[in-house]
């Protein structure tokens, strides 16, 4: 490890011509002592040629077969040389101060191992111009505030982050098998005791949204929340927080149950048997009853499906006091 060096890691994959701006934006930091790591995720655009023939020795460019995001940073993370890590997706930017504001927010309290700040959440794709700035807080409770983040997201974002290299070396790998890697690895940095920090002020990086993404597909990332609230239950006992996800994971899979998403009735009906079994407290007899309800009556999907029927959603779910993932919370 050297001392004070900033490894920027860029995770690529078909990403140019859109991972210049990414890799231009780690090259021109404010902050002086930074390498620049881009691991290729086996791209089939200019990719290869253009990094290498553009950027030199400038930085260094590793090919791998495409082991998606998580892959990306265990491999670079493996060739990184640096007291702090950065990871960066290769269609993202980082703001030119980005390292040098959090490298300082570091050196203040040398306890951290985590600092986060704010990103701005920016529209590539034709039409009407926008972006979202979204702008996360400190949390008394951390490990709490991700199992919560189901109903309220709480922000924190990887291209948001600079971290400790010391608190990736205790956490470990990111785990290659799930499509949601970023919450499994907040969760476990949290319940590892890592310490967060907050660096206010302007967007530390610029998060590219377009369609196609893999947030974008709804449908997968519910599958892969359930592997890492199961994931979690497993290393996570201490209360309140073992059973905050287990009920956390009960509604999601009576949610993904009623939804019938890529499931037939039988194992539908299967996943509220589980959910209800997980989390009695969550799911009571009669949520359990209107789910199977829902999943067994011509139609009941749609109900729960359609944003044309939120009003008799939400009466059934008055009435079983319950509230689907997504239903927004009743005014009091």
């Amino acid at each position: 490890m050297t001392s004070g060096l900033a490894s920027v890691v860029i995770c690529a994959h078909n990403n140019w011509p859109d991972v210049e701006m990414t890799i231009e934006s780690a090259l021109n930091q404010s902050y002086q002592s930074v390498e620049v790591i881009v691991v290729d995720n086996s791209s089939t655009d200019a990719t290869q040629v253009e990094v290498v023939k553009r950027f030199g020795n400038v930085l260094r460019y590793i090919r791998q077969q495409n082991r998606h995001y998580a892959g990306a940073c265990n491999t670079g993370f493996g060739l990184a040389r640096g007291e702090f890590i950065q990871f960066v997706a290769g269609d993202d930017v980082l703001a030119p101060n980005k390292i040098e504001k959090q490298v300082k927010v570091f050196l203040a309290d040398p306890s951290l191992d985590i600092v986060f700040g704010d990103v701005r959440m920016f529209q590539t794709a034709g039409g009407f111009a926008n972006w979202t700035d979204v702008t996360p807080k400190p949390e008394p409770d951390y490990l709490k505030a991700f199992i919560q983040t189901h109903e309220q997201w709480t922000g924190i974002t990887a291209l948001g982050i600079l971290f400790r290299r010391r608190i990736l070396e205790k956490v470990g790998a990111w785990d290659e098998d799930l499509y949601v890697e970023d919450l499994d690895y907040w969760l476990r940095a949290a319940c590892a005791g890592c310490r967060f920090g907050y660096s206010p002020g302007s967007p530390m990086g610029f998060v590219r949204v377009w369609p196609g993404q893999k947030s974008r597909n709804a449908s997968a990332m519910m599958s892969s929340m359930e592997a890492v609230w199961q994931k979690a239950l497993g290393y996570v006992a201490v209360e309140p927080y073992h059973s905050l996800i287990a009920a956390k994971l009960a509604k999601l899979r009576f949610y993904l149950a009623v939804r019938k998403d890529n499931l037939d009735r039988r194992q539908a009906l299967a996943k509220l048997t589980l959910a209800r079994a997980m989390s009695p407290e969550t799911i009571s007899v009669l949520t359990y009853v209107a789910g199977c309800i829902a999943v067994v009556l011509p139609g009941g999907t749609a109900l729960v499906r359609s944003p044309w029927l939120a009003w008799p959603r939400r009466i059934v779910a008055r009435m079983v006091r319950f509230r689907l993932l997504g239903e927004p919370a009743e005014k009091t």
